[in-house]
């Protein structure tokens, strides 16, 4: 549990072990001070300030009231200042001394300030500051993570958490200190009876012998809850058995990426470590000895067993930020303050240039292909009145319609909730759904031509999958290239380069486009790049309710 790239926590780790949190009971067959090291790594794996993080180590020593037990008296505050800090310190005093019921209601936000809870042994709270709305949002935050590491059936299956995470983040959206986990902006719509069906089909899927009904089940579940990663590493585990490898690694990395996420396991059978093993080895080389697809296993610590703990030397060792990458990614925000650079944002270093690329080699696109009939069918079905006239200044003759399912980070809800399956691929495989990418359907009418233009940036490549495709004279130029798209087939390419498009028949053209990230970046780089994105919307939002607000006060002022 020591951790040498934290002193600070692993003497805090010594501390709290001496203090008996070892041998002190928290739930069934875990100890204080599992639980406390768990949530410690949650709050870092999301993300979060140091300060956060060391106050997660230390959040309920003091007892609350639903663990009343005090490991460290509140007599010895001074002792835990010296070890976590005094911010860290604080926000676990507070933590304990915090009535829970009011505080994640929300009630906070508009309460001058909370009462202290009375029933603490040796509390202060007559000489304590009352809390900030900042201190009180990282308290909230604490919760979240506390929640997340306890939350498992009795035998450490899944439980239902998700909805309740959510909603108790609600209060934290306007925060200006802390960011919120990055997860919880895809379960914006996501509903209790999403989370009891994605439980219910995982634990179906897990115990039913037929292979291709367990796979119906886990891709159920994957899709019912767009964040949880264990059904996608059945799912690539499912794809091995097969000799699918080309699915196997897909569903491996998006497991993957669900685990940097999420932040913490959901099913916790299994540690997020051992499930992060798990996805490295499905994505890398699959199991250490043949499966039958016939007879596959359903049991977490077999799964592990298979794929890591008899792999001996080929295990891959824990993936770790790229140096390369991380450097490339620091000259571009370098770049972003460079005067005289005319577009700051539009080049990302040494990443490769060239006008087109295979689609097999996109996650998202091969589930495009693979689900073509269905996605015809969503898209085909849409009301004519949800298109609209395409708004950007590119010339054109003609008619050129389209309809968001993502807008610059805004997710068109009422869009995807009509098109289920084509939903599920963007919002389950890679894609560039922040403030630089564009998802809808491009409808060109008959004697239509794009003139030639170039995208905003080198960051991203393009998909065009082809929905309804009118035979003759209708295809898109890339660079020197022409290509004709197909109706079920995609085409991936790089709108950086000069790029026109046309529709010289007599029937409508109907399309797809989906932005990916440019294949050259790094998870890592991905990562760092969406947080980048997000926090910029984010600042944009608030800068426009703030312009908004003091509009509406200049009004009211002009009329009194």
């Amino acid at each position: 549990m020591q951790l040498s790239d934290d002193p600070r926590a692993a003497a805090l780790i010594e501390f709290l072990g001496a203090q008996g949190a070892g041998e002190l009971g928290h739930g069934i067959g875990r100890s204080l001070l599992g639980h406390l090291v768990e949530t410690y790594q949650i709050v870092r794996r999301w993300g979060l300030p140091a300060w956060l993080q060391h106050a997660a180590l230390i959040h309920s020593v003091y007892g609350t009231d639903a663990y009343q037990r005090q490991t460290v008296a509140v007599s010895r505050r001074a002792e835990l200042v010296r070890l976590a800090g005094s911010r860290a310190e604080r926000i676990a005093y507070l933590f304990c001394a915090t009535p829970r019921g009011p505080l994640l209601a929300g009630t906070y936000v508009w309460m001058r300030s909370l009462p202290p809870r009375p029933d603490v042994a040796g509390c202060e709270c007559g000489s304590e500051a009352p809390a900030s709305r900042e201190e009180l949002d990282a308290v909230v935050l604490l919760h979240m993570a506390n929640v997340a590491e306890q939350a498992r059936d009795k035998n450490g299956a899944p439980a239902t958490w998700l909805v309740r995470l959510r909603d108790m983040a609600e209060p934290l959206l306007d925060a200006d200190s802390i960011a919120l986990p990055r997860f919880l902006a895809t379960l914006a719509s996501f509903t209790d009876e999403h989370e009891s069906l994605a439980r219910d089909a995982y634990s179906s899927g897990l115990r039913v012998g037929d292979p291709v009904a367990r796979a119906s089940a886990l891709g159920m579940a994957a899709a019912a809850c767009p964040v949880v990663p264990e059904p996608c590493l059945w799912q690539a585990y499912l794809a091995w058995c097969r000799g699918d490898i080309v699915a196997a690694r897909a569903w491996a990395r998006t497991a993957r990426e669900r685990l940097d996420q999420l932040g913490t396991a959901w099913d916790k059978r299994l540690t997020f470590d051992a499930w992060l093993e798990i996805a490295a080895a499905l994505e890398h080389h699959g199991p250490s000895e043949p499966a039958s697809p016939r007879d596959p296993i359903g049991d977490p610590r077999r799964l592990h067993e298979l794929m890591v703990a008899r792999a001996g030397s080929r295990r891959p060792a824990p993936a770790r930020p790229e140096p390369a990458g991380i450097q490339r990614f620091h000259r571009y925000v370098e770049s972003l303050s460079d005067g005289e650079t005319a577009s700051p944002g539009r080049l990302y270093p040494k990443i490769k240039s060239q006008p087109w690329h295979e689609p097999q080699d996109f996650p998202l696109a091969v589930y495009l292909e693979s689900n073509f009939a269905a996605i015809r069918d969503e898209i085909v079905a849409l009301d004519p009145a949800g298109f609209h006239v395409e708004s950007e200044r590119i010339r054109r003759t003609g008619d050129w319609d389209v309809a968001f399912f993502y807008e610059r980070g805004r997710r068109r809800d009422e869009l995807c909730a009509a098109c289920p399956v084509t939903a599920h691929g963007i919002d389950t495989y890679p894609a560039m759904r922040t403030i630089s990418g564009l998802i809808y359907v491009s409808r060109m009418g008959p004697g239509t031509h794009i003139a030639a233009h170039r995208g905003p940036t080198n960051l991203r490549v393009r998909c065009h999958l082809g929905i309804d495709v009118p035979s003759g004279d209708c295809a898109i130029r890339v660079g020197g290239e022409t290509r004709s798209w197909e109706e079920g087939r995609c085409l991936v390419f790089d709108d950086f380069f000069e790029h026109e498009a046309w529709n010289h028949t007599d029937r409508l053209r109907t399309i797809l486009i989906v932005d990916l990230w440019h294949p050259d970046l790094s998870p890592t780089e991905v990562r760092l790049l969406e947080g980048l994105h997000s926090h910029t919307y984010a600042q944009a939002r608030r800068l426009g309710r703030y312009w908004a607000a003091n509009a509406a006060a200049m009004r009211a002022s002009a009329t009194d």
